[in-house]
C-alpha cells in the first residue's frame, strides 16, 4: 500500500482502483483543497476508481468544496467511514448534497464494512 501526504490529508492507495482519504484534524476544506485531491487522484488513477473517506479526524468542509468534490466523473463509488455519531451526521449530510446524489455513496460505522462494500462488483 502506497501512502501519500498532500497538504492537508493522507491518501492511501489501497488497490489499483481504490484510495482512502484521511483528512488531518481541524482542517477546513476549501475549493483549492478539492482541486488538490482531484489532481492527485487523476494523476494516480487512469480509469474509474472508488474512494474510502475516513472521517476518524474532526474536520469541516465548505459547502462549495463539498459540491465540487462530487463532480469528478472518474469516481465510481464512495464509502464514508464514520466511526462516531458526529462523523456519521456529517457524512449523512454530505451524501445528500445535489452533486453527491448522482454518485454511489454509502456511510458505514465500521471501516471493514466500508471496504467490503467498495470491493463488491
Amino acid at each position: 500500500m502506497e501512502v501519500h501526504q498532500i497538504s492537508f490529508a493522507k491518501i492511501s492507495i489501497l488497490s489499483s482502483n481504490c484510495a482512502e482519504i484521511t483528512v488531518n484534524s481541524d482542517v477546513d476544506i476549501n475549493l483549492q483543497m478539492v482541486d488538490e485531491i482531484h489532481y492527485f487522484l487523476l494523476s494516480h488513477f487512469h480509469h474509474s476508481f472508488s474512494l474510502l473517506i475516513n472521517k476518524t479526524n474532526a474536520y469541516s468542509t465548505q459547502l462549495d468544496a463539498l459540491i465540487q468534490f462530487g463532480t469528478l466523473d472518474a469516481i465510481d463509488k464512495i464509502a464514508i467511514f464514520a466511526p462516531n455519531k458526529l462523523a456519521k451526521m456529517s457524512a449523512d449530510f454530505s451524501a445528500t448534497i445535489p452533486s453527491s446524489a448522482k454518485l454511489n455513496i454509502d456511510v458505514f460505522t465500521e471501516r471493514e464494512d466500508a471496504l467490503d462494500w467498495l470491493t463488491l462488483e
